[in-house]
């Protein structure tokens, strides 16, 4: 699969639906604090991208202020991440101006994005460092050498069992990443934002005096829940999203916080989900196989932001299932309603109300639906319908406007000759005159 290159990668995807750039970040940092290393992810050129708080060494940045240095730099970490990638485990290597470093490929929704870069230590003490190699390398990047040298006394020295320790580390923290693909960043974003909304309403409530408490849960949560699948059925989905957000809420304000409680509550609305959506078309085995899925994560919730959550992916999730199904069928009463147009056209009792009927669906309903899916409410396509027929004998027939008027299902000529001008621009006589063609 052909590599991606993280910096393209920042820029179109902004690591919006699954990993925030903020989030690598603390990542980096917790980990340069934990090993007192510098940590960085570069492209697969080589270019850094994002790096720890902490930082290069001074040494590092004295090389990386030279721009002959810093291509350097940058070619040693695309070569040792070919090479990591090339045996896909963490490669140790020793980089352009003598340092350890060691790299581990990184991967996102299965593409190699980049390189996990850390290290920059020495496994011997400075006074073994040779001082030729620094002189040469400052006059080759253009350098003062003795301020080079004397930078070298602070390089990081580590051990073998430490460096193997660290690159153990990376290896763990990118395989879960890659693997989670970014997921666990997200949860724990997504656990962050749930807990300050929570506790934030929950002190609105407080101060506004509100004794939502104080009613009936039960009434309160099945009289929220049918309106959730009202506004499904009006395709408002955002509305059902809102209104579920207060159901979450009011559970979490009636428990005080019980994280028992929360849980208890949510199995009973989780039941009332299954139930009603059952009633709107939703196959039973579909929903229970969907629910099984997710008792395991509310039963192993262990604060009351991870029970919140559950809920509200549970909620959501299943207004989108049932939001999905609604979709669905609504495309079947259209082309039922349109079949029925198309063979009744000519009758003068053609209604909404008729076809509505017809369709075992609501007159207010099939209307709403219609101009949804279609574009234009449902009385302007029986007219198109008929006039589209009547063009066809005004110019294939010699019949009397009348007659083309009451085949085509209108009961007045007046009328008939008004509907025909609004959408064609033509009178019927001036389109006879214009098409006339009659059939041999």
């Amino acid at each position: 699969m052909p590599a991606l290159d993280l910096s393209q990668s920042m820029e179109d995807l902004q690591f919006k639906k699954k990993v925030e750039k903020e989030l690598f970040q603390r990542l980096l940092n917790s980990f340069s604090y934990a090993t007192k290393m510098f940590s960085a992810i570069t492209d697969v050129e080589g270019n850094c991208i994002l790096s720890s708080k902490q930082g290069d060494c001074e040494f590092c940045r004295l090389v990386k202020s030279s721009p002959a240095g810093m291509a350097r730099c940058r070619s040693s970490y695309a070569w040792a991440g070919e090479q990591a990638l090339k045996w896909k485990e963490p490669y140790i290597f020793k980089c352009h101006a003598g340092l350890i470093s060691w790299v581990y490929p990184f991967f996102y929704r299965g593409n190699h994005i980049g390189n996990f870069i850390c290290g920059q230590v020495m496994m011997w003490q400075p006074a073994e460092f040779c001082s030729h190699g620094i002189r040469d390398l400052a006059g080759e990047i253009g350098l003062d050498p003795d301020i080079l040298l004397r930078s070298v006394d602070k390089i990081k020295s580590v051990s073998s069992l430490e460096i193997q320790a660290a690159a153990d580390l990376v290896f763990i923290i990118t395989s879960y990443v890659a693997k989670n693909e970014g997921g666990i960043f997200d949860f724990q974003q997504k656990l962050r934002k749930v807990s300050s909304w929570i506790w934030a309403e929950n002190k609105k409530q407080k101060d506004a005096g509100s004794r939502i408490a104080a009613g009936s849960t039960e009434q309160d949560l099945s009289k929220l829940g049918n309106q959730i699948f009202n506004e499904i059925r009006r395709s408002d989905i955002e509305k059902a999203k809102k209104l579920l957000e207060q159901i979450v809420l009011q559970i979490f304000i009636q428990s005080r916080g019980q994280l028992e409680v929360i849980k208890g509550r949510s199995l009973e609305f989780l039941s009332f989900l299954i139930r009603t959506s059952t009633e709107y078309g939703v196959k039973f085995g579909e929903v229970m196989h969907f629910s099984d899925l997710k008792l395991k994560d509310i039963d192993e919730a262990d604060t009351v932001e991870k029970a919140v959550l559950w809920l509200l992916a549970v909620g959501n999730a299943f207004i989108e299932l049932i939001s999905e199904k609604t979709s669905s069928e609504g495309e079947g009463i259209i082309n039922r309603v349109v079949d029925y147009i198309q063979k009744n056209y000519s009758s003068e009792n053609l209604s909404v109300k008729e076809i509505a009927r017809a369709s075992y669906i609501s007159p207010a309903y099939l209307g709403q639906l219609f101009k949804k899916k279609m574009g234009y409410s449902l009385t302007e396509y029986i007219n198109k319908v008929r006039i589209e027929q009547a063009k066809l004998l005004l110019s294939q027939t010699d019949q009397t406007i009348e007659s083309v008027a009451r085949q085509t299902g209108f009961k007045e000529r007046s009328y008939f000759c008004k509907v025909f001008k609004k959408i064609t621009g033509l009178s019927p006589n001036e389109y006879r005159r214009k098409n006339f063609s009659p059939l041999a």
